[in-house]
């Protein structure tokens, strides 16, 4: 007896062959999508907050999306993605320990800058600061970063803010001993620092994170 091959069964079959064999590219260019930017930010030469922070975002997008397809995955997919992911950490452990290292280094320069050689250690103290030397210390301070206000990021103010709050705490424990006239120069510069940050803070530039930002 001749089999009889109906016309719609062959394009059923057509159509569901095409469908997996279109699912089937768009896991694998999705794998390769996720390879592709993971080989990328491996490439770059130093990593700070901001930069990881964006890269973690693209990984965290790109990644989202193999996980939605975790069903349709074959095993060498599933293999391909679990290589990927073991990279990532690989390279995530190494970025954050640089990120740490650099910004403990910039710290350093910054508050070189801002005080003076090794005045500011790990502990932040301020004891160095006393009644007769407070109102240079305020003056070496805002004049500094009024000279270098265009080329803070945000990392950098936050650690302004941070030294000057540790500094205005030291000012209030020696106020009653300052020096006449002190008090009113000081107020002066504290003025001129918050014009400064209002202005400047909020539109710090961002460290360039355009390497990570062209491969998302």
């Amino acid at each position: 007896m001749k089999k009889i091959i109906f016309p719609a069964l062959l394009t059923v079959a057509a159509f569901v062959g095409a469908c997996s064999n279109e699912a089937e590219k768009q896991n694998k260019d999705a794998i390769g999508d996720l390879r592709n930017y993971v080989d990328s930010v491996s490439k770059i030469d130093s990593y700070d907050n901001e930069r990881w922070t964006s890269i973690e975002s693209g990984y965290q997008e790109k990644s989202t999306t193999v996980d939605a397809k975790q069903a349709e995955l074959n095993e060498s997919m599933k293999k391909d993605y679990e290589k990927i992911k073991a990279d990532y950490e690989e390279l995530k452990a190494k970025a954050q320990a640089q990120v740490v290292q650099n910004q403990n280094a910039y710290k350093v320069v910054l508050r070189n800058a801002l005080f003076g050689e090794g005045v500011i250690g790990d502990d932040m103290g301020f004891g160095f600061m006393t009644a007769a030397n407070a109102a240079a210390t305020y003056d070496r301070f805002v004049n500094t970063v009024d000279a270098n206000k265009d080329n803070y990021s945000r990392e950098d103010w936050d650690e302004i803010k941070v030294l000057y709050e540790a500094m205005d705490t030291r000012k209030n424990e020696i106020e009653k001993e300052l020096p006449k006239g002190d008090n009113g120069k000081i107020a002066g510069l504290k003025i001129k620092f918050a014009a400064i940050k209002a202005t400047n803070r909020p539109g710090a530039k961002i460290d360039e994170n355009s390497a990570a930002k062209e491969n998302r």
